[in-house]
């Protein structure tokens, strides 16, 4: 079973269609920091020791 095919597909709720799951921007957000201060760090620290 794969993940996209599950996140397709629309679930029914008392008969009526329900949307998919959606990333919200406060979760975008996170993932966004979450990704970008050890990679930035990690390259402060590679310029640190090239000097």
């Amino acid at each position: 079973m794969m993940v996209n095919g599950d996140m397709k597909n629309t679930n029914k709720i008392r008969n009526h269609h329900a949307p998919g799951p959606r990333i919200t921007k406060a979760a975008a957000l996170l993932a966004a920091l979450a990704l970008s201060v050890p990679v930035g760090l990690g390259l402060l620290l590679v310029d640190l020791l090239l000097l």
